[in-house]
């Protein structure tokens, strides 16, 4: 995960539209923000920034600024759990698995194929 910030220039709000769907169309992006005063965009995700630069500055005359890792947030020490309860309820539905509520259709359409209603055009 790397963190990239770029500088577009656009001129409109319909060329702002077209770079985040050229931005947001790209392979391994996870996030963008756009800042209108600035005319940068961020992004975030498992991409080459240097290739999604080449593909904006066919449109637009783009800069890239930034590239970096993603700002993870700093890990916390938790003091480990010593509540050992046996009855708990989660000790005692460790072996259940949870299914989904709506199973879906077995089969693609809830409806019979056109050609069953019909007959086939040579019987005629």
């Amino acid at each position: 995960m790397q963190k990239a910030v770029l500088r577009v220039e656009w001129g409109n709000e319909k060329e702002r539209k077209r770079a985040m769907k050229i931005v947001s169309a790209y392979e391994g992006i996870q996030s963008v923000a756009v800042d209108m005063d600035t005319k940068k965009v961020t992004v975030i995700g498992n991409m080459d920034p240097v290739q999604l630069a080449e593909h904006l500055r066919k449109r637009f005359g783009t800069v890239i600024e930034y590239v970096g890792p993603k700002e993870t947030p700093k890990p916390t020490t938790e003091e480990p759990n010593t509540d050992t309860n046996v009855n708990s309820p989660d000790s005692l539905c460790s072996d259940h698995v949870a299914y989904p509520y709506n199973q879906p259709y077995p089969y693609p359409y809830p409806y019979p194929s056109p050609s069953s209603y019909y007959p086939p055009p040579w019987y005629y």
